[in-house]
C-alpha cells in the first residue's frame, strides 16, 4: 500500500472516520510497523496540541502586557534595516506528512526540557481514557467502630484514595472474595498500573455469576486503552456498547463516541 494511502487511513482512524474501524484494528495487531506508524502519527498530532496551548498562553501573556499603562523610555536609536526575506514556496505534497516522525521527536524533547525546567502544565494524557475513575465502593460498608477488621481496613484506604494501601490491604486479607479482588484490581488501576489492573479484571469477567462480571469487562477495555493497547481496548468497548443488557453498556458507547 502506498505510503500516502496508509498514512491518510491512519489519520482517518485516529480520528474516528475510518469507515471499517475493526479491519484496520486486525491489521494493527498482525503489522507492527503500522503499530509504529500509527504511535508516531498519534505523538505528532499531540505535539501540535501542546504547541498551540502554550502558543496561546504566550499570546495571552503578550496581550495582557499590552494592556499594562505605558511607561516613557527612551526612544531607541533606529536600526540599521534589516534585508528582506525572501520567501521559498514548498510543495505541498512533499510537506504533506513527512513531519511526523520530527513532530513526534521534537514532542519528547519539548516535553522532556519543559518538565525539568516548568511546573507540570495541565497537557492531556497520552490516553483520554485515563481520566475514567477508579468505581465507588459499593461492596462494603466502612464503619468507624475501630474493629480492627483487616478488610474494613482496605476498602477505607481505598475510599479515601489510597490505592497503593488499599492495593497491599486487599493483598494482605487471610480470605480474600471475589469482591474483594475486584477492588484490588481498581486499586492496581487507580495507581496506574493498567497491565495488572486488566489481568485481574479479565480473570473476574470470566466468573460466572459474579455480580461485578460486567464492570470488570468495562474497566479491563478501559486498562486495556490505557496500557497502549488500543485494538484490544477498543473492541472489546465496540462489544459492551452493542448488548443492551450490558450493565456498562452506555458507559462504552460514550467513551466510543467521545474517542
Amino acid at each position: 500500500m502506498p505510503n500516502e494511502e496508509q498514512q491518510d487511513r491512519i489519520d482517518a482512524y485516529l480520528s474516528g472516520r475510518l469507515a471499517d474501524p475493526s479491519a484496520f484494528e486486525r491489521e494493527l495487531e498482525a503489522d507492527p510497523q503500522l503499530r509504529s506508524e500509527m504511535e508516531a502519527t498519534r505523538l505528532a498530532l499531540q505535539a501540535v496540541e501542546v504547541t498551540e496551548h502554550f502558543n496561546l498562553k504566550d499570546r495571552l501573556r503578550k496581550l495582557e502586557a499590552g494592556l499594562a499603562p505605558p511607561q516613557a523610555t527612551p526612544e531607541p536609536a533606529a536600526a540599521p534595516e534589516a534585508p528582506s526575506a525572501r520567501v521559498v514556496p514548498l510543495n505541498p505534497r512533499s510537506r504533506s506528512r513527512r513531519w511526523l516522525p520530527y513532530a513526534a521527536a521534537a514532542l519528547l524533547l519539548f516535553l522532556a526540557g519543559y518538565f525539568f525546567l516548568r511546573p507540570v502544565p495541565d497537557v492531556p494524557a497520552a490516553y483520554a481514557f485515563s481520566d475514567v475513575a477508579p468505581m465507588d465502593n459499593i461492596a462494603y460498608s466502612v464503619t468507624k467502630s475501630g474493629t480492627g477488621d483487616p478488610r474494613a481496613a482496605a476498602y477505607a484506604a481505598y475510599e479515601s484514595g489510597d490505592y497503593a494501601a488499599a492495593a497491599r490491604a486487599f493483598e494482605a486479607l487471610p480470605e480474600e472474595q471475589e469482591t474483594d479482588r475486584f477492588y484490588l484490581a481498581q486499586s492496581l488501576y487507580g495507581q496506574g498500573r493498567y497491565a495488572e489492573a486488566a489481568e485481574r479484571f479479565a480473570e473476574l469477567s470470566m466468573i460466572a455469576g459474579f455480580k461485578l462480571a460486567d464492570e470488570a469487562e468495562y474497566y479491563q477495555a478501559v486498562s486495556e486503552l490505557n496500557a497502549g493497547r488500543p485494538a484490544d481496548g477498543t473492541a472489546m468497548l465496540r462489544r459492551i456498547a452493542n448488548l443492551p443488557d450490558h450493565a456498562m453498556q452506555a458507559d462504552a458507547a460514550r467513551l466510543l463516541e467521545n474517542r
